[in-house]
């Protein structure tokens, strides 16, 4: 007695909306609706579209939260744990960011008010003191608050890298190791700049684990953004060139 395996549902041939046809992962050219499975978000398990965004490079219509492309397949469970995660994040962010906008409000107007006070009442040093001292309280918060929220905000970015980086190495597998960063770009939805340098995250992981045969067959380049110091690369060719002066018989 042999076990059924899950398919997943092919999308319909044709768009529901417009009766266009659709492409192999189910989106309408022409209304731009989008249908199947690929486009089911693993964050709120709606099918829908998704859309560019600067923090979270994309995301999705209904619930805002991280995505990586369709085109790219299923995302495994790894990858979609590290898409909750940077959802999470994305979410505490934004809840920080918000009590220290709301935060430094408060304390600009509490301060506003009580200078005022102070300037019609003229009560003594100490009280006058201990009353800015109370007002400054909310921006003290607003301070605590904003460094929180840069500090989840860099947490999102580990998990969407982490994510991206999952993502890199499925396509990779899938094809074989016989990828560029054009290829991968054309995948991923990104620039080639960004795809070669995931494609060379993606080398240096399987350089890290032991054992593990080379995914991609040709390595990726390295982009070089930083030289060193002029006068310190000629001191280090004349200190090897002396060394090798000196170990010739």
């Amino acid at each position: 007695m042999t076990t059924p395996v899950a398919v997943e549902p092919a999308p319909p041939e044709a768009c529901s909306a417009c009766s266009a046809a659709l492409d192999a992962l189910g989106r309408c050219a022409k209304c731009g609706a989008v249908f199947g499975e690929a486009y089911r978000c693993p964050l709120c398990s709606t099918v829908s579209d998704i859309e560019a965004n600067p923090t979270l490079q994309y995301r999705c219509l209904v619930c805002g939260g991280p995505r990586i492309p369709p085109s790219a397949g299923p995302s495994p469970e790894r990858e979609t744990a590290f898409l909750k995660t940077a959802r999470a994040e994305q979410l505490r962010a934004g809840a920080f960011r918000v009590g220290s906008g709301f935060a430094f409000a408060s304390g600009l107007l509490s301060l506003f008010v009580t200078s005022v006070v102070l300037l019609a009442t003229s009560p003594p040093a100490v009280a006058r003191f201990a009353a800015l001292l109370a007002s400054a309280v909310p921006l003290v918060l607003a301070a605590l608050a904003f460094r929180r929220a840069a500090w989840h905000a860099k947490k999102l970015d580990l998990a969407l890298r982490q994510a991206w980086l999952s993502a890199a190495t499925r396509v990779a597998e899938r094809a074989g190791g016989q990828i560029d960063a054009a290829s991968l770009a054309q995948t991923l939805r990104i620039d080639e700049a960004r795809a070669e340098l995931l494609l060379a995250e993606v080398s240096v992981q399987d350089f890290v684990q032991l054992g593990a045969p080379p995914l991609l067959a040709t390595p990726s380049k390295l982009r070089v953004t930083e030289l060193a110091d002029p006068s310190e690369l000629t001191a280090s060719t004349a200190r090897s060139d002396a060394e090798v002066g000196t170990s010739k018989p």
